[in-house]
């Protein structure tokens, strides 16, 4: 008996302890936890998405001026900043005006932000023109709105006529316009 008279006494403490509990978590927070909430909040995944089997296009002026795959993305959004991280094997494919097929690029994985414009490769790297030519490396920087590639690493770029390894790279994307530096190999001067 005595038993029950203790678990009687328990059940009461918890009807009345539930309500009180109820009416504390429904109360108004304070500007210091409303801030608390907020910062978690803005840590959280709300602010990121990720894919398996990623694709995106960029369009520009209704024409498809680059495709890029991988096989996995992150996209994290913080303070104003959206970066995505792709990891591969990463396939991107450059469109000239025309819709011509001017540059590929492979490499094993890249980071884009879409307010810079700015894709960033690494690992492997390997740049293919439209007309044969080859320019690889282990980091390249492609600045996509001012059509600039380039890289303080060292590189190997392939031309028809050409081999040239060099530590530093700035170009365009269909490598006709470009600065090697520190370049050493087998290269023909006009």
């Amino acid at each position: 008996m005595r038993e029950i008279a203790i678990l009687v006494r328990l059940n009461l403490y918890w009807i009345i302890a539930i309500p009180f509990l109820i009416a504390v978590a429904c109360s108004d927070l304070s500007d210091f936890e409303k801030h608390q909430v907020e910062q978690a909040l803005g840590d959280s995944l709300l602010n990121s998405t990720e894919s398996w089997g990623f694709s995106m296009d960029l369009l520009e002026d209704q024409a498809l001026r680059m495709n890029m795959t991988g096989s996995y993305s992150y996209n994290i959004q913080r303070n104003g900043e959206n970066i995505t991280r792709i990891t591969g094997p990463v396939h991107i494919k450059i469109f000239d005006e025309n819709r011509q097929l001017e540059s590929e690029v492979h490499c094993d994985s890249a980071i884009y932000e879409p307010e810079k414009e700015v894709f960033e490769m690494f690992k492997n790297v390997e740049v293919i023109t439209h007309d044969g030519r080859i320019l690889r490396s282990k980091h390249l920087v492609w600045h996509r709105k001012i059509d600039k590639v380039s890289t303080p690493e060292f590189v190997t770029f392939i031309t028809a006529s050409d081999s040239i390894t060099a530590y530093g790279f700035d170009g365009n994307t269909d490598l006709t316009e470009y600065t090697l530096n520190q370049a050493s190999g087998n290269f023909v001067t006009e």
